[in-house]
C-alpha cells in the first residue's frame, strides 16, 4: 500500500513539473509566439514543422492548444492549417519521453540546483522564466525517480505481474486504461511517462504488446481532453473534432492491425522504456503524415459537424466585410463593431460589480474570457481600420478612422483596467475576508453605476458624433469627478471617527475609486475629437459661404468655456 502511494505521489510530482513547465514557458515567450507562428504557417506543411519545432521547445498540449485556438478566432490561421499545428506540436512534445527513457532522470539535483539559482536568484522576469523551465524538468525528473522506486517494490509482488499480462490479452482495455488515465491527468506525457518508467524499471512489469495499445490509448486520451476542455467554444471544438478524426483514424487502423505493428516494435534494436518511447513518436508522425493530404476535408468536415459558425463581433463581420474600397460605408461597419466592444466593456464593469460583491470566482474567470474577447476584437478591428483600408482616404475620413482608432484604444485601456485591476480587488478582498462599511459600500455602489452611465453617454457620443451629447459627456466627467473627490473625504471622515471596517478596507476602497476615476477619465476622451470635428465643420462652412472673419468665434463656441474645459480634464 505504501509503495502504491509512493507512486501516485511521483505521478502527482509529473503533473505538477507539467503544469509549472507551461507557466514558466508562457513567461518566457508570451505573446511573441503568437505573432511567429501567424507568420510560418503559410501552408500545412509548414504549420506542421513549425508545430514540432515549438512542441520541442513549448512541450505542453494545453498550451499549444489554447495558441492554436486563439490564431483561428483571431483569423490569422485556417483551420486545416490549425490542425496541421496541434499535430506536428504532438511530434516535438513527445521530446520529453525520450529524455525519460534515457534514464538521465538522476541528474535532476542539478537541474534542481540550476534552477533555483536562477528562479530565485534574479529578478529579471525572463531569467526567472528560464529557472523555472529548468526547475520544472526537474520535477518531471524526480517525479520518474519516484515511481521507478515505487514500482520495483510493485514488481515483487507476484499479482501485479499477472495482473499485467492478463491486461495484454485485451487491448482494448489497455487502450481505455491510456484514455481515462490521460483524460484525468490532462497530460499525455504523464500518462506515458509511467510505463516507460515501468519499462525502465522491470521488462516484468510491461511488454511491447501491452505498451502500445496503451501508447494509442493516451494518445486518444489527448483528443478527448482537447475537445472536452473547448467544447464551449467554437473554433476550439471544431479543432478538437478535427484533431480526433485524425489520430483516430489511425488509433483504429493500429489496434485492427495491432499483431503487425507489435512485431515492429519488437525488433527496434532499443530497450523496452525506448522503443514505447519510440512507439509513441512514431504514432504522432505517422498522424501527421498521413492527414496532411486530408485536412482541408477534415476541416471542412469539422465545421459541417459543429454548424454554423456564429461567431462574435469583428471575427466575421470585417473579415467578410465587401467594402473595403468604399471609406464611407467601410468606417460605418467598422463603428458598428466598436459599438459591440462597448457592450463588452460595459458587462465586464457590471460583472466586476457582482465580483466584488460576492467573490464568486466563476465571475472572475467570466471576466478574463470577456476580456480577451476585447483583445481580439481590439485586434481585428485595428486591423481592419489600418492595413485593410489601406491609406490614401480623404482628409474627413481619414479623421473618423483616426477617432475610431483612438475610442477601440480607449475601450482596450478600459478592459485591462477592469480585468487586472478592480478584478484584483475584488479577489483581495475575497481572500481577506473583509467587508465595507455600510456607508462605504453604498458609496461605492453609486460611483460604479456613474461609471457604467460615462460609459453609455461615451458609446452614445462615439455613435451620433453630437457636439450637443459630447458636451453632455464632459459635464457629467466634471461631476464625476467632484463626486469622487466627496467620495474620498467622506471615507476619510469615517477613518478619523475610527471605523474599523474602514480603516481594514480602506486601501481597497481608495484604489477602486482611483480605478473608477481613471475609467471616466480615459473614455471620456471621445468627446474632444468630436468636438474638434464640430469645429473643423463650422469653420470650413463659414470660409465656404465668406465669413471667415467668424471662424474665431464658431471654433469657440464649439468648445466647452475653457475653464469648464481644463476642470472636465
Amino acid at each position: 500500500m505504501v509503495a502504491f502511494l509512493h507512486a501516485a505521489g511521483g505521478i502527482a510530482l509529473l503533473l505538477f513539473a507539467i503544469r509549472f513547465l507551461r507557466k514558466g514557458l508562457d513567461r518566457l515567450v508570451g505573446e511573441r509566439l503568437d505573432i511567429w507562428v501567424g507568420r510560418v504557417t503559410q501552408s500545412a506543411p509548414k504549420a506542421a514543422a513549425a508545430g514540432a519545432l515549438i512542441g520541442t521547445v513549448v512541450p505542453s498540449s494545453t498550451s499549444l492548444s489554447l495558441l492554436a485556438v486563439t490564431l483561428v478566432r483571431d483569423g490569422e490561421l485556417a483551420l486545416h492549417r490549425a490542425i496541421a499545428l496541434l499535430l506536428g506540436a504532438f511530434v516535438g512534445i513527445t521530446l520529453t519521453v525520450h529524455l525519460i527513457a534515457f534514464d538521465i532522470f538522476h541528474q535532476a539535483p542539478i537541474l534542481a540546483l540550476v534552477g533555483v539559482a536562477l528562479f530565485q536568484g534574479s529578478s529579471r522576469e525572463k531569467v526567472r522564466a528560464v529557472g523555472q523551465i529548468i526547475l520544472s524538468v526537474a520535477f518531471l525528473f524526480f517525479g520518474v525517480a519516484v515511481i521507478s522506486d515505487s514500482t520495483k517494490t510493485l514488481a515483487s509482488a507476484k499479482e501485479v505481474p499477472q495482473l499485467l499480462e492478463m491486461a495484454a490479452t485485451s487491448p482494448m482495455v489497455l487502450v481505455l486504461l491510456g484514455v481515462a488515465l490521460t483524460v484525468a491527468a490532462q497530460s499525455s506525457t504523464a500518462t506515458i511517462a509511467v510505463i516507460v518508467t515501468l519499462g525502465l524499471t522491470d521488462d516484468r512489469l510491461m511488454s511491447d504488446g501491452a505498451a502500445l495499445p496503451f501508447v494509442v490509448g493516451a494518445n486518444l486520451g489527448l483528443c478527448v481532453t482537447l475537445l472536452l476542455a473547448g467544447w464551449n467554444q467554437m473554433e476550439s471544438r471544431r479543432l478538437g473534432i478535427g484533431v480526433t478524426i485524425c489520430r483516430g483514424v489511425l488509433a483504429a487502423i493500429i489496434i485492427y492491425l495491432l499483431p503487425l505493428p507489435v512485431q515492429w516494435m519488437e525488433k527496434l534494436p532499443f530497450p523496452l522504456a525506448a522503443r514505447i518511447a519510440t512507439a509513441h513518436t512514431a504514432f504522432n508522425l505517422l498522424a501527421v503524415l498521413i492527414s496532411l493530404p486530408f485536412l482541408p476535408w477534415v476541416a471542412k468536415l469539422a465545421t459541417m459537424i459543429t454548424g454554423s459558425s456564429g461567431m462574435a463581433g469583428a471575427s466575421g463581420a470585417l473579415r467578410a466585410s465587401r467594402w473595403p474600397d468604399e471609406p464611407a460605408v467601410a468606417l460605418t461597419q467598422s463603428k458598428r463593431e466598436i459599438g459591440l466592444v462597448t457592450r463588452e466593456i460595459v458587462d465586464m464593469l457590471d460583472a466586476a460589480w457582482e465580483a466584488l460583491k460576492s467573490g464568486d470566482e466563476q465571475i472572475f474567470k467570466q471576466i478574463r474570457v470577456r476580456d480577451d474577447q476585447v483583445d481580439r476584437l481590439d485586434r481585428q478591428i485595428k486591423k481592419y481600420l489600418t492595413t485593410t483600408m489601406g491609406d490614401g482616404l480623404p482628409a474627413e475620413l481619414d479623421k473618423a478612422r483616426d477617432r475610431q482608432l483612438r475610442f477601440l484604444t480607449d475601450l482596450e485601456t478600459i478592459g485591462d483596467v477592469i480585468d487586472r485591476n478592480l478584478l484584483s480587488a475584488a479577489i483581495k478582498k475575497s481572500k481577506k475576508g473583509v467587508r465595507f462599511s455600510e456607508e462605504g459600500w453604498e458609496e461605492l455602489k453609486e460611483y460604479f453605476r456613474g461609471t457604467t452611465a460615462t460609459l453609455e453617454l461615451a458609446s452614445a457620443v462615439f455613435v451620433s458624433d453630437s457636439a450637443e451629447m459630447a458636451r453632455k459627456l464632459l459635464e457629467h466627467k466634471t461631476r464625476m469627478r467632484d463626486h469622487e473627490i466627496s467620495l474620498r473625504e467622506k471615507h476619510y471622515d469615517r477613518l478619523q471617527k475610527g471605523s474599523q471596517q474602514s480603516l481594514e478596507t480602506t486601501d481597497l476602497h481608495l484604489e477602486i475609486l482611483s480605478q473608477l476615476k481613471h475609467i471616466n477619465h480615459v473614455v471620456c476622451g471621445v468627446a474632444y475629437g468630436v468636438l474638434q470635428s464640430a469645429s473643423d465643420a463650422a469653420a470650413s462652412a463659414a470660409l465656404l459661404n465668406g465669413e471667415s472673419q467668424l471662424a474665431p468665434g464658431l471654433i469657440g463656441s464649439a468648445f466647452p468655456r475653457e475653464g469648464a474645459l481644463h476642470g472636465a480634464i
